[in-house]
């Protein structure tokens, strides 16, 4: 569906997407974190897609402007229906996920096959 996206892998299992992302902005160029965050939100205009799982298995550090590309995608998730969880999460990026309080907002699942299990309950 998306091709050639680097910095948030995208699998789409529908009803759900799966991200994947890829590391943090200093990894990349700013605009093109912004290009692929807005084409992996364009997704939800698809009307079979309803929920999102955010794979954070690739990532032991986000900065804030990934991490506010994935809340703007989860919002959208609860916006048109749909739910969002994490799962994967590494001791560090679990910590970081408390204390930017993200983690009280969208549940974090330790694998992806519990995640989807949840979302398809």
């Amino acid at each position: 569906m998306i091709d050639n996206l680097e910095i948030f892998k995208v699998e789409v299992t529908t009803p759900n997407l799966v991200v994947v992302p890829q590391g943090s902005t200093l990894q990349f160029q700013y605009s093109n974190v912004q290009i692929e965050s807005n084409k992996v939100l364009r997704l939800f205009d698809t009307p079979e897609l309803k929920n999102v799982v955010i794979d954070l298995s690739q990532v032991d550090y986000l900065d804030s402007i990934i991490i506010g590309a994935i809340i703007r995608l989860l919002q959208r998730a609860r916006q048109t229906g749909g739910q969002a969880v994490f799962c994967n999460a590494s001791v560090n990026m679990q910590n970081i996920l408390k204390c930017i309080k993200v983690g009280t907002l969208w549940p974090l699942y330790d694998s992806r096959e519990e995640a989807l299990t949840a979302l398809s309950a």
